[in-house]
């Protein structure tokens, strides 16, 4: 892989407006990675047709998770009251309005954004244009993984040892599940949670948790690997994170294993994009590239230390 690094190239603040910062990075319109770092404020851009590094961005604060809402790349700090929007077409990034501390985790539902913040024990919902914070929802202790799926957010509560369910509109809580000690990583399907996590300490976690909201029991257990903390849906297919055994795990629809690759050191985010599986590994400073039909290892992409958050930009020509 070719690996050329523009670096940043911060052009001028803005006269007037102390929020808004340029940036300038090669952008031909073509689908683009966005990688945030949590061991630096650092935000790596590679293109994803050719996997160069075409920019790496320093921060004026360490990103903890990115999404791409009404056209623009989103990024939220735990640090921050503030959460930022990139605007492709200006290379500019900006504050956008005040959504408080500890924002660990975004997900984008129908141009709706949902935040957890998990130092402050509490879910947000916003706005994002115009801005609003539209509701919140007090949760257990330290809310982390979310997912959405039949008008519900469910939220895992890592130290809450808890998953808590959450009216999309209103964000009632409207149930507290017991399902996993130190719970992270869910996904929706059918009627059930699929719920990973660390376990409880002294006894690290190996499975993968089937629960079922109808009867309120676990009806599988999957012994999938230590510590599973991210799970991806992708149509009837799912990709499993563990972070602890350092790979990746494909199931099909009904659970069972499609086979297991290893990957760098420390996985920990993951993103889809069509037939594309794109890993990041915090400790080993790499981004994996996963055929996710084949599930076939296509490539690494080394990067600076600490990848975590990935945002897909669609190509735009």
């Amino acid at each position: 892989m070719k690996r050329w690094i523009v670096g940043l190239l911060l052009v001028f603040i803005v006269s007037g407006c102390a929020d808004k910062e340029l940036y300038v990075f090669p952008d031909d319109g073509g689908e683009l990675l966005f990688v945030a770092h949590l061991k630096e404020p650092l935000l790596t851009v590679i293109d994803a047709e050719t996997e160069d590094i075409v920019g790496e961005i320093e921060l004026p604060f360490v990103a903890s998770d990115l999404a791409i809402v009404d056209g623009r790349l989103l990024l939220s700090s735990v640090e921050e009251e503030q959460l930022y929007a990139f605007d492709f077409d200006t290379q500019a990034l900006e504050g956008i309005g005040e959504v408080g501390l500890g924002v660990s985790k975004l997900l984008e539902a129908n141009e709706t954004l949902y935040a957890a913040h998990a130092t402050q024990d509490r879910v947000s919902k916003i706005s994002v244009e115009p801005f609003e914070v539209e509701a919140y929802a007090a949760t257990d202790a330290h809310p982390q993984s979310l997912t959405i799926g039949d008008g519900i957010v469910f939220v895992a509560n890592v130290y809450g040892h808890s998953v808590q369910e959450l009216d999309a509109k209103t964000l009632e809580v409207t149930a507290t599940y017991s399902i996993i000690d130190r719970p992270n990583g869910i996904a929706y399907t059918d009627g059930h949670l699929l719920v990973g996590g660390h376990g409880p300490s002294g006894a690290l976690n190996r499975e993968l948790v089937d629960y079922s909201l109808e009867t309120q029991e676990i009806t599988e257990r999957i012994d999938i690997g230590l510590m599973p903390i991210e799970i991806l849906a992708d149509g009837d297919s799912f990709f499993v994170l563990n972070h602890g055994s350092h790979e990746v795990v494909a199931l099909g629809g009904d659970l069972a294993e499609r086979g297991r690759l290893p990957v760098a050191d420390n996985p920990y985010y993951g993103a889809i994009r069509e037939n594309r599986l794109y890993v990041s590994s915090l400790d080993g400073d790499m981004v994996t590239v996963i055929d996710t039909e084949s599930f076939e290892k296509l490539s690494e992409i080394p990067v600076s230390s600490g990848p975590h958050a990935i945002a897909i930009r669609e190509a735009q020509r």
